[in-house]
């Protein structure tokens, strides 16, 4: 029972594909509702947006998780600061904020709930081997 909680590597890699996968269309058409924002927020909005999503994949792949970690976190609070500045509330409409807010809120604690989550690896059943007398067919070279 206790492996059916658990996820082997390849299946954790693939959850974490399928998360990306799915919120980074989301994150496209969040960022489709934006028509008003003017091109130089959007842009910016786009270059943060994607140094998120970055740091979001380092954590998956890097050897290094906790410097990952910590970019991903600075990364955080620097878009968190600039999406609460008065350019971006005047670009956004509440309901546009709201939704992108979400979208990467809840990505961001998906992929660290599947990080945090243990891994197993899977026992391949023992192969029946041979007794040592047993008769070995002749070889023909």
């Amino acid at each position: 029972m206790k492996s059916l909680l658990l996820q082997t590597k390849s299946e954790k890699a693939g959850t974490i594909d399928g998360l990306n996968l799915f919120f980074g269309a989301l994150l496209g058409a969040n960022l489709g509702t934006l028509g008003r924002m003017p091109l130089g927020d959007y842009v910016e909005l786009v270059i943060f947006l994607s140094a998120a999503v970055v740091g979001l994949r380092l954590i998956s792949t890097s050897d290094r998780r906790l410097l990952a970690l910590a970019t991903l976190a600075l990364i955080g609070i620097a878009l968190v600061l600039r999406l609460s500045s008065g350019d971006y509330a005047e670009a956004l409409s509440t309901g546009d904020l709201q939704r992108l807010e979400a979208t990467l809120a809840i990505w961001v604690a998906f992929a660290l709930l599947v990080e945090a989550a243990p891994t197993y690896t899977p026992v391949a059943p023992a192969q029946p081997t041979a007794p040592p007398d047993a008769e070995q067919p002749d070889r023909q070279a």
